[in-house]
């Protein structure tokens, strides 16, 4: 239930909205680090040009960046870079960090939160730069964006790659954080409802965190949390991890070369018993994987250029590519556990949109989890075409969200 409050002592100019202060935040804060106005742009969408699969050859590539700024006017958003108290896999408090992007002027209509794809360069993450997604912010809405752990102010951490639960409870801890600011700040907000959006790894985020937050019997901790989400999107996203694995494995083949030791590196955030990473990474991954991956300098481009191959067997040993080996097996279990889970089944509206010619993420992910769904009557639609590979398909699922807002 909406509660309603007056911002302001004259009625001609009353402001109604949400009163945060009355939500619970289970303690959560989110505290600024810092603030500043971006200048980003509205499309003339009879002009509009997308990259072409040249440009966008990449999910990080400059090409999608001048695909949204063709043709172009002028519009402020408003970015609040903050850090909140989260959990760091083994029941500690750590500082997470995340931004908030809103609109300079006008009432905010809702809030959207929006996980982000795959990433390896810290400065690259919500709270350090300005990903696309801001653009929503430009329609109205308050965007909130976690940086996920591992990165920002916890750059000094591992990041739990693929990690379905954590990654979840980090999302929801920024909602509740978040709310504290907005009753901070008076920020006056017409509903308190959330859209969940998200793309490729971003995608499987945002529906672990919807069946946190629908399942409060399963995830005690946030059954008074009241956080009703009014719809999902989920783009080109990695629904099970394990079959992911398994097909790479298969064909000998991963289109990003660094998403397996960062899968292998994530896995063990907030593992008793960390899986002996010498045992699954080849001698040269060994030697480098620090620099590559830990250090949080380089880009996914700037990864790929390094690690030079996308052939499996180089990236990690023999053994860690034969499933039939025991502590592969048992790796691939663990995978399995970060999966959608097959009785999943969402009360909320989900949207699954997908590429037929993503070249990362197979559309296969995408039509498996909505046979799932409709076979449980979930309410559940797709948008299925041939949208380009993955880097113009994020673009493609930006623009779709922007003109549905």
């Amino acid at each position: 239930m909406c509660i309603i409050v007056c911002s302001s002592c004259h009625h001609d100019e009353m402001e109604y909205g949400v009163d945060f202060s009355l939500l619970p935040t289970l303690g959560k804060q989110f505290v600024p680090f810092a603030e500043q106005d971006y200048e980003l742009a509205e499309p003339d969408t009879t002009q509009a040009v997308f990259p072409s699969p040249r440009q966008a050859s990449s999910i990080d590539g400059v090409g999608l960046v001048r695909g949204l700024t063709e043709s172009l006017t002028a519009y402020r958003v408003h970015q609040i870079s903050g850090t909140y108290l989260s959990d760091d896999g083994f029941g500690n408090d750590i500082p997470l960090s995340g931004a908030i992007y809103m609109p300079k002027k006008g009432k905010i209509k809702g809030i959207i939160v929006s996980c982000h794809y795959t990433v390896c360069a810290d400065y690259e993450v919500p709270s350090q730069s300005c990903l696309m997604d801001a653009w929503w912010a430009t329609k109205g809405y308050a965007v909130l964006m976690p940086d996920y752990m591992g990165y920002g102010s916890s750059r000094q951490y591992a990041h739990p790659y693929m990690q379905g639960e954590l990654t979840a409870k980090h999302v929801i801890d920024m909602i509740l954080a978040v709310r504290a600011f907005f009753a901070n700040r008076q920020i006056v907000i017409m509903s308190s409802d959330i859209i969940l959006a998200g793309y490729s790894q971003g995608a499987h985020a945002v529906l672990q965190t919807l069946r946190m937050i629908e399942n409060p019997e399963t995830y005690p901790q946030y059954k008074d949390a009241q956080i009703k989400v009014s719809r999902c999107i989920a783009g080109d996203g990695i629904y099970s991890i394990s079959d992911y694995y398994g097909r790479c494995i298969l064909r000998n083949y991963i289109p990003i070369p660094c998403a397996v030791p960062m899968l292998v590196l994530g896995m063990n955030v907030g593992r008793q018993e960390p899986f002996d990473i010498s045992y699954f990474f080849s001698e040269r991954t060994m030697q480098n994987y620090e620099d590559w991956i830990l250090s949080k300098n380089l880009t996914l481009d700037q990864l790929s250029e390094v690690i030079e191959t996308t052939a499996l067997n180089k990236i990690l040993s023999d053994n860690a590519c034969d499933l039939r080996k025991n502590d592969t097996k048992k790796f691939y279990e663990e995978l399995q556990k970060h999966d959608i889970p097959s009785d999943f089944v969402p009360k909320t509206p989900i949207l699954l949109f997908h590429s037929k010619d993503d070249d990362v993420v197979g559309i296969y992910q995408a039509e498996n989890l909505l046979r799932q769904f409709n076979a449980k009557d979930a309410n559940v639609t797709t948008s299925f075409g041939n949208y380009g590979i993955h880097g113009m398909a994020y673009l493609r699922y930006l623009y779709k969200i922007y003109k549905e807002l």
